[in-house]
């Protein structure tokens, strides 16, 4: 990337929908078999040595004695494979190198993960020993390097993208033939991926092409230079600027500390798709009718990809809905303030809580915030999940008083405040008392004691004194 040497860069990914013809579709499962198949090599080598080793030890032999270990990274196991590929893969010319790279580099990788999770370098959840591909439950997929030629990566027409083939064979034919599947048709344009690279504002990383929602997709990891993308133009009417507090929920999908015309009905709320339970019903008929069909039939293979194509409807659909809220949140404000939840502890409690929350995939907005805000200069406040968001009176600490409540049962949903007196309902006051938290957090950052863009120069032009308050005292008639 020229001039890209001594500039920050940032990686993002970039999918497009494929249409390949039946032919390229077939082509597409021989890769993704190869890249399994070496997948499953690579780790059965791995756990062989390592029992091996472990016999040995326990037979009392000594550690200069023992059988060598095994290398674990993808250098040394590509290496290897090499040498067993013509007994172990005996087809391995009818499909392209790349494939089986890409499994031995995925299997590199969950061992590094594996090792570097016990040895205690890397933080989160403990990651186990990583598992075998099943043909039949993996998600088919397959993985391709290549910096060198970027613009080969996609078609001049801006709708194809290039497959890579396996090593041309001197047989005309099966070279003609090989040339007519190299392109992979896509449903929309690459214009804009096209143009950013070819004017090397972009680089091309990886392309990774696998089969998800009953649909082939190719996704792009792209390195774009600190100022891509940046802020989406919003019209004067919609910006809004200040700081937003977003509390999140299940009844309504969040609540802001104010209403926004167009993105929250009158009280602040934001509406709740529920895009699986609306298609529940649907479900339930395919699982059924599936479960009936014989073990290997070509019935049972329909029935289960018009079941991904389903799955797959409903995570697009959920998606865009969550994209559309999580772009209107950072375009028209100049900070986001939200809460901090242990998801994964809330959802194991009850299976249908579970699923509800998964439905709502509270988790992926979060994730679309926090990429989102750095890449359009949004600042975003985390608020401590510690923080009685809930149980603080957003009234009281208006004038500086801080109203806590001891207990606040979720079966509650209305807050009344025994010192002011107030009713409100719980989720707008417990955004309120995010955004003022979140107000708080950046200007400790920034080390003033208002953040710039955030605080109008005098009351008089604040729009909303009460729900950013904080800071500043607020007028003689919100008291």
């Amino acid at each position: 990337m020229p001039g890209a040497a001594s500039e920050e860069v940032l990686t993002r990914g970039v999918v497009f929908v494929l249409d390949p013809t039946p032919a390229q579709e077939r082509q597409l499962r021989s890769y993704a078999g190869a890249a399994r198949r070496a997948h499953n090599w690579a780790l059965d080598e791995v756990k062989q040595n390592l029992s091996t080793r472990s016999a040995e030890r326990a037979a009392g032999t000594s550690e200069e004695q023992l059988s060598g270990s095994l290398s674990w990274s993808a250098y040394s196991l590509s290496r290897l494979w090499n040498e067993v590929k013509e007994t172990e893969a005996p087809w391995w010319r009818e499909v392209s190198m790349h494939a089986f790279r890409s499994g031995i580099a995925d299997a590199a990788a969950g061992l590094a993960n594996f090792s570097d999770s016990k040895l205690g370098k890397r933080g989160g959840r403990r990651v186990g020993f990583p598992n075998f591909k099943s043909r039949s439950r993996s998600i088919p997929s397959v993985s391709f390097v290549e910096v060198n030629h970027q613009l080969s990566w996609l078609s001049p027409s801006r709708h194809g993208i290039r497959l890579m083939s396996p090593r041309s064979s001197s047989d005309p034919d099966i070279r003609r033939r090989r040339d007519q599947l190299a392109w992979l048709h896509t449903t929309t344009s690459t214009r804009r991926l096209y143009n950013l690279v070819e004017q090397g504002r972009a680089r091309i990383q990886k392309v990774t092409i696998s089969y998800r929602g009953g649909r082939w997709q190719a996704a792009f990891s792209v390195r774009y230079l600190t100022g891509l993308p940046a802020r989406r133009a919003v019209a004067r009417s919609d910006r809004v600027g200040g700081i937003v507090g977003v509390d999140v929920g299940l009844t309504h999908l969040a609540t802001l500390d104010h209403p926004v015309p167009g993105l929250t009905d009158e009280a602040g709320h934001i509406f709740n798709p529920r895009v699986l339970d609306s298609q529940l019903k649907g479900l339930a008929t395919l699982n059924r009718a599936w479960a009936r069909t014989k073990r290997g039939s070509k019935n049972r293979a329909k029935l289960r990809r018009r079941r991904a194509r389903l799955h797959g409807r409903i995570a697009k659909t959920r998606a865009l809905y969550l994209h559309r809220m999580s772009n209107a949140l950072v375009d028209r404000f100049d900070a986001v303030a939200i809460e901090d939840l242990n998801l994964a502890g809330m959802g194991n409690k009850k299976r249908r809580l579970g699923r509800s929350m998964a439905d709502a995939s509270l988790g992926e907005l979060r994730r679309q915030l926090e990429y989102k805000c750095a890449d359009r200069g949004t600042a975003l406040a985390v608020v401590g999940r510690y923080y009685p968001s809930s149980k603080t009176c957003s009234q009281c600490a208006q004038g500086g008083v801080e109203t806590v409540r001891t207990k606040l049962p979720l079966s509650i949903r209305v807050f009344d405040c025994d010192t002011c007196k107030s009713s409100l309902n719980r989720d707008v006051n417990a955004a309120r008392n995010i955004a003022r938290e979140g107000a708080r957090l950046l200007a400790e950052q920034s080390g003033t004691k208002d953040v710039a863009g955030l605080r109008p120069e005098t009351q008089n032009i604040d729009p909303r004194p009460r729900q950013t308050g904080g800071a500043q005292a607020p007028p003689a008639a919100a008291a």
